[in-house]
């Protein structure tokens, strides 16, 4: 997130955070219900005249700031959020920068606080646009907005919908589940 990398980790308990990180975000890419809403919104896009790599992109990034979105209505997940914002970790982290970007990084997000933006559509619409635009295969091109702002209210319903599902079959695949 950074775009700067952590050349080390001097602490056992933000180790296992980052493992667990990496373990999570290689189940959730990997899960049923993730890869099904990435294929939905590849075919309604692509029908709708959307670019392949541009209608790749929104299903995936779109999928997950909308699951963020489902996410933070729920107060314990607010809570820890912010928790984890309060903590100062540079101390027991070692960045190639000595720690500038996270530092800014964690600033903006403790800032703005919860992300109850991803679960407004339009907000998500120019995150997406945003955030694709130094990627030129993958860009919301101008002619491309209309369709996707039209699409997104119905893929923020299916993540909705299938967010519980999701996030079993993650604890299944984490070894969480009760």
């Amino acid at each position: 997130m950074v775009g700067v990398p952590l050349v080390d980790v001097r602490d056992r308990d933000i180790q296992r955070g980052i493992d667990l990180h990496h373990r999570t975000d290689d189940a959730f890419h990997r899960a049923p219900t993730f890869l099904a809403l990435c294929a939905s919104a590849l075919e309604a896009l692509t029908d709708a005249g959307v670019r392949r790599g541009t209608a790749r992109a929104v299903g995936h990034v779109g999928s997950e700031m909308f699951l963020d979105g489902w996410l933070v209505r729920e107060q314990g997940h607010i809570d820890n959020y912010l928790a984890a914002l309060e903590l100062d970790a540079n101390e027991l982290l070692g960045w190639r920068d000595q720690g500038l970007a996270f530092s800014e990084l964690k600033a903006r997000l403790t800032t703005w606080g919860a992300p109850h933006d991803y679960a407004e559509a339009p907000f998500v619409l120019a995150r997406l646009t945003d955030a694709l635009r130094a990627r030129p295969a993958l860009a919301v091109q101008d002619d491309q907005v209309a369709p996707v702002a039209k699409y997104l209210p119905s893929l923020q319903q299916m993540v909705e919908r299938r967010a519980p599902e999701l996030l079993n079959e993650l604890q299944d695949a984490l070894g969480l589940a009760d």
